[in-house]
């Protein structure tokens, strides 16, 4: 018998073998069910008497606190004493009313203002940006009525004042300072005219 025969007859043995034993795999599951178990219990059922439930316990009472007493009311001052008082704040008040007398600087100014003049809603933007084709600085208005008022284009500081020009370069309006954050001054057509912010 030579190599070749023998390798092939020991591939047929393996083959058949493995095909026995899945065989006998097979023929494992197949025996039959266990019976079911009966589900009924067997014997006498058997009864007793249940012990009465025990009424609740009642929860301690908690005593409110005591009343707090009535706070005493502070003195109040006399009249006497009162009155310097006022007198320091209506001099702080009218310190603070008094214009500044540091110089307008275009920094200081630069932002949104609120105008007072003839809309509740005008304002102006008084940019940090210089005019190309003019002297001072970008200015604008916004929901401002007076047609002088809506033409204002550009703004400078003129000593201690605030100067709105239109396009051609003319005065509009001139404010001077009148407190902290607060600019007063008329239009070219005589107008009162206050700045805000």
């Amino acid at each position: 018998m030579n190599t070749k025969t023998s390798i092939a007859l020991l591939l047929m043995t393996i083959a058949i073998a493995g095909c026995n034993r899945s065989t006998n795999a097979l023929n494992v599951n197949t025996q039959a069910p266990p019976e079911p178990l009966p589900s009924v219990p067997s014997g006498n059922v058997q009864s007793a008497q249940l012990e009465p439930v025990a009424a609740p316990t009642p929860s301690p009472v908690v005593q409110a606190p005591a009343a707090p007493t009535a706070p005493t009311a502070p003195e109040v001052p006399k009249v006497e004493e009162i009155k310097p008082e006022i007198k320091e704040v209506e001099s702080a008040s009218l310190q603070a009313k008094a214009p500044s007398n540091e110089p307008l600087t275009h920094e200081s100014l630069a932002g949104s203002w609120n105008v007072a003049s003839d809309s509740a809603a005008c304002r102006t933007i008084l940019a940090f940006t210089k005019q190309f084709d003019g002297d001072g600085f970008r200015a604008t208005t916004l929901r401002c009525n007076a047609a002088e008022l809506q033409e204002v284009s550009s703004w400078d500081v003129k000593g201690p004042k605030v100067v709105l020009l239109n396009k051609s370069g003319n005065q509009v309006a001139s404010l001077a300072s009148v407190g902290a954050e607060r600019y007063a001054g008329v239009t070219s057509s005589g107008r009162a005219i206050t700045f805000s912010r």
